[in-house]
């Protein structure tokens, strides 16, 4: 009997000692999750949230309508297509720019759009008046 009442003392040792250490690796787990939490979370800055990105981006999207009527409200008055393409072409392509970068997208998401924005924008604002060099040259040639 003494043999039985050592192997259950031995027994409820080493259930004791497989329950310490199963505690100690469940806490271990929950300390590596919260840090992965953390890691995760450490990206974004602690200011920016989803509903600050939705909020300014919405905000940038009233401006750029405000800025367009104003546009329309100047050109109204009489100017050619060519400075209306050219004046409106800008700001659209500079909202939108503005836009794509509060809306929080990466660096690698942004590159190839502001690379055709900006192209975009060197033919608009790079490009002359057709019927200003007909004048001119119609010009020369009565001369």
């Amino acid at each position: 009997m003494s043999s039985d009442g050592k192997i259950n003392s031995d027994m409820a040792e080493l259930e004791k000692s497989i329950q310490q250490k199963m505690q100690k690796l469940e806490s271990s787990k929950i300390d590596s999750t919260t840090a992965t939490t953390v890691q995760k979370t450490s990206d974004t800055p602690d200011w920016w949230s989803v509903q600050d990105a939705m909020t300014i981006s919405a905000s940038v999207l009233v401006f750029g309508c405000f800025i367009m009527t104003l546009c329309t409200i100047l050109l109204y008055r009489g100017t050619t297509s060519h400075d209306i393409l050219k004046l409106f072409g800008t700001m659209i392509i500079v909202i939108s720019a503005v836009f794509l970068v509060v809306a929080g997208y990466s660096d690698t998401q942004i590159t190839p759009i502001v690379g055709l924005l900006g192209t975009i924008a060197g033919y608009l604002l790079g490009s002359k008046d057709t019927t200003e060099q007909d004048d001119k040259e119609d010009k020369d040639k009565s001369k």
